[in-house]
């Protein structure tokens, strides 16, 4: 296993396609054998190939990304992020992020990325518990 810029810089390319609305580049990005994208709300998991495109689509929403570093070992890649995530409202939310890459012929692409968001957690007790009452 070794640190990767490389891998690095194709999360840079999904982050900046997820800004930029780059749909034009979204095969170059993300695999076409992509598994998931797991977002921070409950049962937010992606698994279809045009709901992972509407963050490409969706105009006003950025991902930019703060501190990524990647590993690759293979033909398998790794990143770690704490990105800034954007609404089309201007409001945002940092996060985190583990994404898995694969190396496809000279790209990196995107296999899965499972996004987060840092809660203590005696709130997330809270939180279930008032959801689960809720139902």
């Amino acid at each position: 296993m070794q640190e990767s810029s490389a891998v690095t810089d194709a999360w840079l390319r999904f982050c900046d396609g997820v800004t930029h609305g780059r749909v034009d580049r979204f095969d170059d990005i993300v695999s076409k054998e992509a598994t998931s994208i797991v977002g921070t709300a409950p049962g937010e998991v992606v698994t279809d190939r045009a709901g992972m495109r509407f963050g490409f689509e969706t105009e006003g929403v950025t991902l930019t990304s703060r501190r990524a570093v990647g590993f690759e070992e293979g033909s398998l890649g790794w990143v770690t992020d704490e990105p800034r995530f954007g609404f089309p409202d201007g409001t945002g939310m940092d996060c985190r992020v583990t994404a898995v890459l694969r190396k496809e012929g000279p790209a990196w692409r995107l296999v899965h990325a499972h996004f987060s968001v840092g809660v203590p957690d005696d709130e997330v007790v809270s939180l279930q518990q008032r959801w689960s009452s809720a139902r």
